[in-house]
């Protein structure tokens, strides 16, 4: 099989960029190492939109978003959408993408590629980072989406950047 522009990343980006090119008519295959799409921003996003403490501006967005990218999945030579798989192997020469998914191994041919890897955290390390209830940002916010942990007492967020804010506001929210 050959797809027209495979996305690598199925976290805002990737699902914006997925569902313009399937709209434009392009065979479209989304792969993404999550069960479920969102990206770290939005990671757990339909769960957290029903819950008045999490959603907030970024999870009613984010959630639309994703439903706005599994309605595109539905039409007719839309978008495959190959969640819990990892691309281990890309041959940009010849087009190739090797995977590992639910399935097994797999090859796929791509006329294009687009890499829509999302953001990682660099946690600096300082004394005591290892410490019990010591985390980054990230791990805080799976938690919270995830498991709805809130932090007991009084919490310390150090750091910079977007995502520390909108991790203060979502613990505000969820008390």
């Amino acid at each position: 099989m050959t797809t027209d522009l495979a996305i690598i990343g199925a976290g805002p980006a990737g699902l914006s960029a997925a569902i313009e090119a399937a709209a434009l008519g392009l065979s479209v295959t989304v792969i993404d190492e999550q069960p479920a799409p969102g990206g770290q921003i939005f990671r757990g996003v339909e769960r957290a939109a029903t819950d008045p403490a999490l959603a907030g501006e970024y999870g009613t967005e984010g959630a639309n978003l994703v439903r706005r990218f599994r309605g595109a999945i539905r039409y007719p030579g839309g978008i495959d959408y190959r969640p819990s798989t990892t691309l281990w192997h890309l041959d940009t020469e010849a087009g190739l993408l090797s995977l590992r998914g639910e399935g097994g191994s797999t090859t796929l041919a791509a006329r294009r590629v687009l890499l829509a890897t999302g953001a990682q955290e660099r946690p600096v390390p300082v004394p005591g980072w290892t410490l019990p209830n010591v985390m980054t940002a990230g791990a805080a916010q799976i938690l919270l989406k995830q498991a709805g942990a809130v932090p007991r007492g009084r919490t310390v967020l150090a750091g910079q950047g977007p995502l520390l804010w909108l991790l203060a506001g979502q613990l505000a929210r969820a008390g």
